[in-house]
């Protein structure tokens, strides 16, 4: 290990499958070499891992970013490139010792004097390529590097993973010759280069090319949020921001089909087109539901299952109601309401009306009796919590929600004033069952005044 107050520096080595050292190894050492490259790349590539610039996602420059690895040309991997990387190296490991780095920043010292962009950049078109002429590689085009950038982890520091490995025999050995490098672990001489490399790099960024950002009057203010002498502009919860902009960018959507279609405001999940903006709409609400109901990190994860019954349970009950009712479909659609308590009052004020208690004061949000074989949906629930979500805030594009967003973020003092649209989600997600013994209660007070009426 090499470090200083800025900069630490671990390395660690996998020798090649076919290494003279690993004639002993067993019959299983393989198998489990492929595993762990494939476990490593995934590692790395991981998104949720990754430092999420305000800036960057102001503008949306995060919308095509999908992996968090960057290639030698200092681009991001996309899915085609992950699987092309461990193909390839699943080939190098054969004859090639694979290294693995991990650099680790104090992050003050990067957020006053680099951004996270261009130390990116520079990694992959300086840095390593430097690193490993140092370390006697000689063409760098016959070796192969990939690395990220990732934020998250117990100490809470920014940190470089990174590996390398030969493509083919590209070592220059003392005798001049080029074979692999055998040795695999990479000397305190070596180490000191590269730590000093980053130093240096990140110094001359202080002094001489300080960044450049094309601001506007949004960014400005969205700026003033941060430390003066902080360049990164790092928001820390990305996650739950980008859920909440698919929340509300599911709600702009589904306002924008019922306006293209012609339709009136109730719509079904099953029944929207595989047009362009169904399309976006179908998946985003996929993405939504898998992160609820999926993501461990989602507080409905380990209620799932409830939801699940508490939904079973409303449509049992929609039924129930058709058939002892005979509910007639005598009245014009309107909505498919904001939320299931609604959708069961509905049903309560058909009832009134076709008993003769017309007499309620208002009935408000009558729609068609639902079909008995039509079912409500978690998709359902989601679509219309985003659809009246994005009528309250009015969106209108992309960077005027994102902008909303990022307000909300700064200003709310918990998560349910962080992120509202999320909160208002899970509030109602969970609440099915509660909502749903509610109405059921109201439906048999309600009746129990038809009879003494009677």
């Amino acid at each position: 290990m090499s470090n200083s107050p800025n900069v630490i520096f671990k390395c660690k080595f996998d020798l090649a499958i076919n290494h003279k050292d690993n004639k002993f190894q067993d019959s299983n050492y393989s198998r489990e070499r492929q595993q762990d490259l494939n476990k490593m790349i995934d590692y790395f590539s991981n998104p949720k891992e990754s430092a999420v610039n305000m800036i960057d996602y102001y503008r949306g420059a995060l919308s095509g970013k999908k992996y968090n690895l960057v290639l030698e040309n200092g681009n991001y991997a996309t899915q085609t490139d992950i699987k092309k990387l461990k193909e390839d190296y699943s080939k190098y490991i054969q004859n090639s010792n694979l290294w693995k780095g991990i650099i680790s920043f104090n992050n003050s010292y990067i957020y006053e004097n680099i951004s996270l962009k261009d130390l990116e950049q520079k990694f992959a078109k300086e840095i390593l390529p430097k690193f490993l002429k140092y370390c006697g590689f000689k063409n760098i085009k016959d070796m192969s590097y990939v690395f990220a950038i990732h934020t998250k982890s117990k100490s809470g520091h920014i940190h470089i993973h990174f590996s390398f490995i030969e493509k083919k025999p590209n070592y220059i050995s003392c005798n001049k010759k080029i074979k692999y490098r055998m040795r695999g672990k990479i000397s305190e001489d070596e180490k000191n280069y590269l730590k000093r490399l980053v130093e240096l790099t990140i110094e001359r960024e202080k002094y001489y090319t300080p960044m450049l950002t094309k601001l506007n009057e949004d960014i400005d203010d969205l700026k003033s949020y941060f430390k003066p002498n902080e360049k990164n502009f790092i928001l820390n919860d990305s996650e739950n921001i980008f859920i909440e902009e698919k929340i509300l960018k599911l709600g702009e959507l589904l306002k924008q089909y019922r306006s293209y279609n012609d339709l009136p405001k109730k719509i079904k999940y099953n029944s929207i087109k595989n047009n362009d903006i169904g399309t976006e709409i179908k998946q985003l609400t996929k993405d939504i539901k898998k992160y609820f109901l999926s993501d461990k990190m989602s507080l409905l994860y380990e209620t799932k299952n409830n939801i699940e019954k508490g939904l079973n349970d409303i449509n049992l009950y929609f039924n129930r109601v058709n058939e002892d009712l005979n509910i007639n479909e005598f009245v014009k659609g309107t909505t498919l309401v904001s939320n299931k308590k609604n959708y069961i009052d509905n049903y309560i004020y058909n009832a009134i009306v076709n008993h003769s208690l017309a007499k309620y004061n208002k009935i408000y949000n009558i729609v068609k009796s639902k079909k008995q074989y039509k079912k409500i949906t978690i998709e359902d629930l989601i679509q219309e919590i985003a659809y009246q979500n994005s009528i309250k805030n009015n969106i209108i594009n992309d960077k005027k929600r994102r902008k909303q967003i990022l307000i909300n973020y700064f200003n709310g003092n918990d998560l349910n004033t962080k992120f509202p649209s999320k909160y208002k989600m899970e509030k109602a997600l969970k609440n099915i069952n509660y909502e749903m013994e509610k109405a059921s209660e109201e439906f048999s007070k309600l009746f129990n005044y038809d009879d003494k009426k009677m």
